[in-house]
């Protein structure tokens, strides 16, 4: 048993969920650990689909009826085919609210066979129809944020900006927050700028105590976390 199915079989419900699963675009480096989360980074794809389906339900299981979930992914190029992440969230529980591009503005695939892909996404997804959020700061589906230079700065091989999750969690009203792929824990981060009670999950230990480290040096007394390995 896993550590979302133990959370869903406590009762706990969360009113928002703000994550970025592993990519499966299996081009790990020699300088790269294939450990925790990222040793999923290299499955068959319909494999790697199944998994993300089952992942959402889950999500969908212990999210709150009007709840949010904010999942990042990219269009991946498998065998010169693009492979949108659209192919397994339409077959999850969820309802697609919007899909936001978010502009890079910068990318480490650059080879002149195609466009240089720039771009992830980040899909709004909740149970209600009728979910709505506070855009209180005029965002449009498009945000300009560009990621970490320098993997040394974090020590994780794919961070998501803090800008992200900020942009997530400020559209919310104030709830219990779950990120159930950690990573180096930016979403926590966040949650502790803004005073938001946090749940996060992370399998590796490296990840888990680099993630751990930054939450606690985050300035906010009005926090309340809990964290799983």
């Amino acid at each position: 048993m896993d550590v979302m199915d133990e959370l869903i079989q406590s009762g706990i419900t969360v009113d928002a969920i703000v994550t970025s699963p592993p990519y499966n675009i299996g081009n790990m480096r020699s300088d790269q650990t294939k450990h925790g989360t990222y040793a999923n980074n290299n499955m068959k794809e319909d494999e790697y689909q199944a998994w993300q389906v089952e992942f959402l339900n889950k999500c969908y299981q212990i999210l709150s009826p009007s709840g949010s979930l904010f999942y990042n992914h990219k269009v991946r190029i498998l065998n010169g085919k693009a492979i949108h992440p659209l192919e397994w969230l339409f077959r999850s529980d969820f309802i697609l609210k919007q899909e936001v591009t978010w502009n890079m503005k910068k990318g480490a695939n650059c080879d002149k066979m195609r466009f240089f892909p720039w771009s992830e996404r980040v899909y709004w997804m909740t149970k209600d129809s009728k979910t709505q959020l506070y855009n209180q700061k005029c965002l449009t589906d498009v945000w300009d944020c560009v990621p970490t230079a320098n993997r040394k700065d974090t020590g994780h091989i794919a961070v998501m900006p803090e800008q992200i999750a900020l942009n997530c969690l400020e559209a919310l009203d104030d709830g219990l927050v779950l990120d159930p792929f950690m990573g180096s824990g930016t979403t926590g981060v966040a949650c502790k700028k803004l005073g938001r009670k946090f749940i996060g999950i992370e399998l590796d230990n490296n990840y888990f105590s680099m993630a751990k480290e930054r939450i606690e040096q985050t300035d906010n007394t009005n926090f309340i976390e809990e964290l799983f390995k």
